[in-house]
């Protein structure tokens, strides 16, 4: 059997998406998964792959984002000239997409659900799609999973027990710019969030900055931030780049050097749990986390410092200056503990291997 992905990127043609990345190892769940499946007779290349061979009857298609025919063909003009924009995917014995991002990171995908399962057999989202809607489009509890990318048990950096540390940091692409904009466009077009009752966290990251800011005490990373502040977060913008440090390279260093990470995902959807917190379990910095609202049923309380507990961030920054050294040794503890039990086997590599290879047989 041989498997065909479609990259979020053209940069990931070639096979570059399962290959090693000098700056951090983003690729593993991937590389791990074509391993896997090579001990199961699948052979699994990105989608430039496709052609180079007479096309087998048991072929499957594997999309990591549902990106429309004009961005593909963009992406071919202006980008690499090996993406292919003539596939016909009714050749394929079974179509599958694996989507990466949650609706509000990229809500074009998300417009029409029925469109979706007219082109697929099977969608996993990353996030519990039971009951989950977009105006009258429902997802089919049939055809719809629900599934977590794979982590390391083992990826422990020895900085972990780094004595030195900054007091807090966040590391994002600021999302905001881009998206608000494709959000408030679908919205003004008729399309009816129902998952906005899990309200968007894009701008919550910009009111935690701005607040932290004010005493100097965090830095932030990550793309984009240096770009305009969508409206009406214009006048936090002299605060968000005195903030700002750049781009960094190496995620898991970076967080070595300080306490506290500010772990706040896109929205807060039911089991949406993204690599961010796991980020922080394996550098030793204690995350203070806001997203999924259902997160302690996954990783326990212990872990992990939780903003809803908090009634705004004034008393959150009293909490985190007030922990003694034993306090926070313990939250490091707790977080290793996690990550060698059971309650961590759904979100190991072995666990997405296998639901890779369950869906494409």
């Amino acid at each position: 059997m041989n498997v065909y992905i479609d990259p979020t990127s053209p940069d990931h043609l070639g096979n570059a998406l399962f290959k090693k990345n000098p700056g951090g190892d983003p690729s593993r769940p991937w590389r791990y998964t074509k391993e896997y499946c090579g001990r199961h007779n699948i052979i699994v290349n990105t989608i430039d792959f496709y052609g180079k061979k007479k096309p087998g009857n048991n072929d499957v298609y594997v999309s990591l984002e549902h990106t429309s025919f004009l961005r593909k063909l963009y992406w071919r003009i202006g980008r690499n000239r090996n993406y292919p924009t003539n596939i016909n995917l009714n050749n394929f014995a079974k179509r599958i997409l694996i989507q990466g991002e949650p609706p509000m990171a990229d809500p074009a995908a998300y417009q029409s659900l029925r469109a979706l399962f007219k082109i697929y057999d099977k969608i996993f989202f990353p996030f519990k799609s039971d009951g989950f809607a977009i105006g009258k489009d429902k997802v089919s509890g049939l055809r719809a999973g629900f599934y977590q990318m794979g982590f390391s048990r083992d990826e422990i950096p020895v900085c972990q027990k780094n004595p030195v540390r900054k007091f807090l940091t966040m590391i994002n692409t600021n999302r905001s710019p881009r998206n608000l904009k494709k959000i408030l466009l679908l919205l003004s077009l008729g399309m009816k969030f129902q998952y906005l009752g899990y309200k968007e966290l894009l701008t919550e990251r910009i009111r935690a900055i701005e607040f932290f800011g004010r005493t100097n005490d965090i830095d932030l990373y990550g793309y984009d931030w240096d770009k305009p502040l969508p409206f009406p977060y214009w006048f936090h913008e002299k605060r968000i780049l005195k903030a700002y440090k750049g781009v960094v390279q190496l995620k898991l260093q970076t967080l070595c050097d300080y306490t506290f990470s500010l772990v706040f995902e896109n929205c807060a959807l039911p089991s949406h749990i993204s690599e961010k917190i796991f980020d922080c379990f394996y550098a030793g910095a204690i995350p203070v986390y806001l997203g999924a609202p259902d997160i302690e049923e996954y990783i326990p309380k212990n872990c992990f410092i939780h903003t809803r507990d908090f009634k705004n961030y004034e008393a959150l920054r009293r909490f985190l200056k007030s922990l003694a050294p034993a306090e926070i040794k313990a939250y490091r503890e707790n977080a290793h503990s996690f990550l060698q039990s059971e309650k961590m086997n759904p979100f190991t590599l072995d666990h997405f291997a296998k639901l890779f290879v369950d869906a494409v047989i």
